[in-house]
């Protein structure tokens, strides 16, 4: 018999998830309740198990690809006495309670999916009729024409979207900017260019350092009360293919320039090569951007919440500066810019924390 397995419900934030990887392929057997593919919430990375047991015909949604709730993604040859095929509310998870009121995830005892007769099937058809799949069609088909034309944002990305939408809304943002004469490390670049350090490397070093000096940027906002973070890592924003992910360093304080550029370029190697647990959430003490590579000056970057601060870090340019005994001199500097969050932070503390940091870089 043919089944179409749909897509259900992770109890997502998102419309959508996307899909990672397909554990199995088109004709191979799998049991029923064995992890059949990898997908990507608004909230982690996590396996969908199949409904039936049968043979994998056909893969409908492929890598990288949205899907929504309810959606078919694969068709599985299961036995069976017809051609019929399951209908699209059969294939969804039915809940009932636990005795604390906790919703739990039920199927049916059968190898199939629930029959309409069944009260998981009922509670199943209800929620596909005049539930969440439901609603979730009227509100399409109430979008204008237009709303159609465009690009969908991909999980990352809207994820990434209403992070900094809400940052920008509830944190009161400040903004402090000095540069730091980038020699000693343009300099320490040239004597290791065959190890190619990441610049973003002593960027990381030098934050990690300050901040161990400066203990309220370990600080996060919880109602009316900060608590410390309990977490050392230092965090690098990258971008791979249009999607923004923040990559830990943990420990960078007690690391050297190379064991952390090495460890940053080891880690968007696996980005870049589709590892999902690069691509979950991570937490990190404060956030790290670089810009330079793509000829910025420099720009004002966004908290990434719940951290205190953020350092956006322009290009390395040969700029004219006047030495102490007055004669004018010619060094490489970059702009840096510190983003903080003024309910943790007041600005003579920021202010003096981004001067050690600026201490830390021209000190390499």
């Amino acid at each position: 018999m043919r089944f179409e397995m749909k897509m259900p419900d992770l109890s997502t934030n998102e419309l959508d998830v996307r899909i990672v990887r397909w554990l199995i392929e088109p004709g191979q057997a799998i049991e029923r309740g064995r992890p059949l593919l990898e997908v990507e919430t608004d909230k982690a990375t996590m396996e969908v198990e199949s409904a039936v047991s049968g043979v994998l015909q056909e893969v409908r949604s492929q890598v990288n690809e949205a899907v929504s709730v309810g959606q078919v993604i694969a068709v599985l040859d299961v036995e069976g006495t017809g051609p019929t095929a399951v209908s699209a509310a059969a294939t969804s998870p039915c809940r009932e309670q636990s005795a604390d009121g906790v919703p739990l995830l039920r199927r049916s005892s059968g190898e199939g999916p629930p029959s309409p007769g069944t009260d998981c099937g009922q509670a199943v058809a209800h929620e596909a009729g005049t539930g969440m799949f439901a609603r979730n069609r009227a509100a399409i088909a109430a979008l204008p024409a237009t709303s159609a034309v465009g690009i969908p944002l991909s999980v990352a990305q809207r994820v990434a979207a209403k992070r900094l939408q809400e940052s920008k809304q509830t944190i009161p943002h400040f903004y402090l900017q000095t540069s730091a004469n980038a020699s000693a490390i343009v300099a320490r670049r040239t004597a290791a260019e065959s190890v190619k350090l990441a610049w973003d490397a002593f960027l990381v070093l030098a934050v990690a350092k300050a901040i161990g000096r400066f203990d309220r940027f370990r600080c996060r906002l919880e109602g009316e009360r900060l608590v410390t973070a309990d977490i050392d890592a230092i965090g690098v924003a990258t971008d791979h293919a249009g999607e923004l992910y923040v990559i830990p360093i943990a420990g960078a304080a007690a690391k050297s320039v190379e064991q952390i550029s090495a460890e940053i370029r080891g880690n968007v190697e696996r980005l870049r090569g589709g590892d999902a647990e690069m691509r979950k959430i991570r937490p990190a003490l404060m956030t790290v951007t670089n810009l330079g590579v793509c000829n910025v000056e420099s720009f004002v970057p966004i908290i990434n919440p719940p951290e205190a601060a953020i350092l956006g870090v322009g290009k390395v340019l040969l700029q004219s500066v006047v030495q102490a005994d007055g004669r004018i001199g010619v060094e490489p500097r970059c702009t840096l810019t510190l983003s903080v969050d003024h309910r943790i932070v007041s600005g003579k503390y920021a202010g003096d924390f981004l001067g050690a940091i600026v201490k830390e870089l021209e000190s390499f």
